[in-house]
């Protein structure tokens, strides 16, 4: 009902559609619509991996959870995280520049920003208190690099929304979650996952408020011998990190 709505481009039904409570579980939906597609044309993986959210689509192709269960968790994942009650629900920020440069420039920053998304070699995602951020901004800008405030309720991958972890491992603690079939990469670590169910449940909850390691988690692919990687889901950033990393 939130996404095939009569008017796709009535403002009231996109800014539902941004609510963080439902944003998560849609995009759950969408990838598992697109991978069951290319099922169809015969396509299987060998690894998989998935960004942020989109890790928990990886984790139904990986067989940890049923598509049920992921969408039970990334439902619960998107309203604890919107639940957060803090003064400052802090900013997140796109960094066009190379990480040593975000990582310097961050330390002249006067408050709490982290780098959340480590995406490519020349772009991440920084998080954190939204003066600290703006600042930040203003200060990549000095240095003639781009950063693009981003449109979310909070401050994911950083401590801001660390009180979401543990409701979240209540919910994790219900599900039936399994050891994956096919090898699985974690954003936490940028390394396979564990086979060991309490281990799997650690990493997800603290995936929560832990920056996401995409670009030692392509490394960690490239290591085990892929080199065919297919994006599933609705756009092409990852394409572009891939090509960038690599």
């Amino acid at each position: 009902d939130y996404i095939f709505v009569d008017d796709p481009d009535d403002p009231v039904a996109q800014m539902t559609l941004m609510q963080t409570e439902i944003t998560q579980p849609a995009m759950l939906t969408l990838d598992i619509a697109i991978y069951r597609l290319l099922q169809s044309y015969g396509f299987r993986p060998d690894l998989v991996m998935g960004h942020s959210l989109g890790e928990y689509a990886a984790l139904i192709v990986s067989g940890i959870m049923s598509f049920k269960d992921a969408l039970e968790a990334a439902a619960a994942r998107g309203n604890e995280m919107a639940r957060v009650s803090v003064e400052d629900n802090g900013w997140m920020a796109a960094v066009l520049a190379p990480l040593d440069a975000v990582q310097e420039t961050l330390k002249e920053v006067d408050g709490y920003v982290v780098p959340a998304n480590i995406n490519s070699r020349s772009q991440c995602v920084i998080g954190g208190a939204s003066k600290a951020v703006e600042q930040a901004i203003a200060l990549f800008e000095e240095k003639d690099y781009r950063a693009i405030q981003l449109p979310v309720s909070h401050a994911f991958h950083t401590e801001i929304v660390a009180p979401a972890s543990a409701p979240l491992r209540n919910v994790l603690d219900r599900l039936d979650i399994r050891p994956p079939t096919i090898p699985l990469v974690a954003n936490v670590t940028g390394d396979l996952y564990p086979t060991d169910v309490t281990a799997i449940k650690d990493l997800l909850q603290k995936q929560i408020a832990s920056p996401v390691q995409w670009v030692k988690g392509l490394e960690t692919l490239f290591h085990e011998g892929v080199r065919m990687f297919v994006e599933v889901g609705p756009k092409r950033a990852l394409r572009g990190f891939v090509a960038d990393v690599f």
